[in-house]
């Protein structure tokens, strides 16, 4: 049995309606800050009594009601939940609940009518509301919350309801039951009042004299009319109250010396008290017990996992999460919510959930992208915690190396200065670059549209990521192959690509551009020369900004002069916008030349002009590919004057 998927509306800032399909076993919820990631929780939480933290109930802030002016708070609330995959003996436990396909349904709806503090909800199972409910058919599924600000120390603490407390009663609820049945002591009961005794009875310990003297004092203070009899002891002998007395200590080794000192949990770390607390309860949610009073189906919630942990932690600990998920002995099924790309990029694509709230609440499981399953490998191999920054981005931009990921964000700057926009930058936009170290769009963009009809590529047909995508792509032109005896000016101009000769692409990336031009959220855009620093160096007056830079990077002689520095210096000077194409092409090659000769390095370079841009009040042309897909990740199609 699992949680197939959770119909809501009008909870929190789920106004229209808004579906989520789950994973049996291990779900992995992302997605940027208002999403809805918390609230989708709080209305699985709504549905049942939370072993750990009570039930909640609904509150005047649960209704939805938009930010605009004057408007409306919601009139109901509407949550239904579908159980699927279900045992036998669930068939038989849930059948109140279970429709005409075999799938149980849990239903909640609560009206925004306060009544006595309280705003009135019903809780019905299966199709109908007329039906009769039972509720105790929901006590047979075990929920567990687990907030994001977790006092881990305070739960594991001795006390009433202590964490430690509810395992160890967990651990004996057979025999608990059976003692009950024949009103009789469990044997740690036993134990605890027979060592009540042997303390009373010793007067080595004074326990005895100390207890006499108390109940003479009172029968003397009060007299024996109104005297009580009274008895020191360890502690109270019913197990409840036994188990909560127990503290937990901790000690930094798994293999301990016998005589070690062991510390209280005070003294441990936020992180590993936070990997108690979960401990404690992946133990008690894995027991393999089948006593009448045992859950059917466990749930287990939690928040932002990663609090308090470094990333070797964190992945530990979410491995340990997915292996109790899938085994199904345990059936139990686990939902995180995460905003950790250390996390995100750990998990497998078909245990991510991608929330986004572009016009509404939009829940994607990747699982559902009809991805190949060659692109799935290679891009559960290449998520790592820089990629898997698009899982949490209000738009991405996909480029094919460092230079373009440092270059584009400076660059985005310029061309909403050029549009008239804001000079916020894409990260304030929510707007992320990935550099995917390569031209591997045929893989990433998958998840952001669909390919169907283009040849060498599987056909498509699955749910997309609902953020727009752009990608950029060099236009690797036809190398030019020179004939003996040519001047080295036509060589350098042949192998120059101007606005009069823009040569035919060879990468491969540029079959997607017309199979995904319609596509809802993607487009990929391609350079209209040759590479982004060739491209870069076309453009306006830039080549004599980018000769300036490499200039400045550029090894300086011990004595005599340099060739390079010195033609470097020539490009510095003229005023480029002012000459034609062939010419800033021929000057264009000899920057990407001294680029990537070696000496500098493309990401050096970047590097070095994106500094330049940002540090100083420094104008540069963009070229229209790079603002059309800035422009686009941005929602900003139509170019402003």
């Amino acid at each position: 049995m699992h949680l197939k998927s959770i119909k809501i509306k009008g909870f929190r800032n789920f106004d229209h309606e808004f579906s989520a399909e789950f994973s049996k076993g291990f779900n992995v919820v992302v997605g940027e800050n208002g999403a809805g990631k918390t609230a989708l929780i709080n209305a699985i939480r709504q549905l049942f009594l939370d072993s750990e933290s009570g039930r909640y109930s609904i509150t005047s802030d649960d209704f939805f009601r938009s930010f605009e002016n004057n408007s409306e708070t919601v009139e109901s609330i509407f949550i239904s939940a579908e159980f699927t995959d279900l045992t036998s003996d669930q068939e038989v436990a849930f059948l109140p609940w279970t429709n005409d396909s075999g799938i149980a349904v849990l239903n909640l709806q609560a009206e925004n009518k306060e009544f006595r503090g309280r705003y009135r909800k019903a809780v019905w199972g299966g199709e109908s509301r007329a039906s009769q409910f039972d509720p105790e058919l929901v006590d047979l599924i075990q929920c567990i919350y687990l907030p994001p600000l977790r006092d881990a120390e305070s739960k594991l603490r001795n006390g009433r309801g202590s964490r430690l407390s509810k395992l160890l009663k967990a651990l004996n609820r057979r025999e608990l039951s059976e003692c009950k049945a024949n009103d009789s002591l469990h044997p740690l009961e036993e134990k605890v009042r027979d060592f009540n005794a042997s303390l009373a009875a010793d007067d080595s310990l004074t326990i005895k004299t100390a207890n006499e003297m108390l109940a003479g004092h009172l029968e003397r203070a009060i007299g024996s009319h109104f005297g009580q009899s009274t008895k020191i002891q360890f502690t109270e002998s019913d197990f409840t109250r036994i188990v909560e007395s127990l503290t937990l200590l901790f000690f930094p080794n798994l293999s301990p010396d016998a005589n070690v000192d062991y510390r209280g949990l005070n003294h441990n770390s936020l992180g590993y008290n936070n990997l108690l607390y979960i401990a404690s309860i992946l133990a008690e949610l894995t027991l393999d017990d089948d006593s009448d009073d045992t859950p059917t189906f466990k749930l287990l919630l939690i928040e932002e996992p990663e609090a308090h942990l470094h990333p070797q932690l964190l992945v530990r600990l979410l491995n340990h999460l997915r292996q109790v998920a899938e085994t199904d002995k345990n059936d139990v099924q686990v939902i995180v919510t995460t905003h950790s790309t250390v996390l995100a990029s750990s998990v497998e694509l078909s245990s991510i959930i991608h929330l986004s709230r572009s016009n509404k609440p939009v829940a994607t499981p990747l699982k559902d992208c009809d991805v190949p399953e060659d692109s799935e490998r290679f891009i559960n191999r290449w998520l790592d915690v820089t990629k898997s920054n698009l899982l949490f981005a209000s738009g991405v931009i996909l480029v094919e190396g460092i230079a373009e990921q440092m270059l584009v964000p400076v660059l985005a700057r310029q061309v909403f200065k050029d549009y008239g926009e804001s000079s916020q930058g894409l990260e304030e936009r929510g707007v992320s670059v990935i550099n995917m170290n390569g031209i591997y769009f045929k893989h990433f963009m998958r998840l952001y549209c669909n390919f169907k009809g283009v040849d060498g590529y599987a056909d498509q047909d699955g749910l997309n990521i609902p953020v727009r995508c752009g990608g950029i792509t060099d236009r690797d032109p036809i190398k030019v192959q020179f004939i003996k005896g040519e001047d080295a000016l036509k060589k350098e101009l042949m192998a120059s690509p101007h606005d009069e000769d823009l040569g035919e692409g060879v990468n491969p990336a540029i079959e997607l551009v017309q199979a995904i031009k319609d596509s809802e959220n993607a487009r990929l855009y391609v350079s209209k020369y040759k590479t982004l620093e060739y491209d870069l160096a076309m453009e306006g007056n830039n080549l004599a900004l980018m000769a300036s830079v490499l200039e400045s990077l550029w090894p300086k002689p011990k004595r005599g002069k340099s060739a390079v520095i010195d033609e470097l210096k020539a490009i510095k000077t003229e005023n480029w916008e002012e000459k034609k194409s062939e010419e800033r092409a021929i000057a264009a090659s000899i920057i990407l030349k001294r680029i990537e000769g070696g000496t500098i390095g493309k990401g050096f370079f970047a590097q070095v002009l994106a500094d330049r841009l940002s540090k100083e009040d420094t104008s540069i042309s963009v070229p229209a590919y790079i603002a059309d897909a800035v422009l686009w990740a941005c929602k900003l199609e139509a170019r402003k004057e």
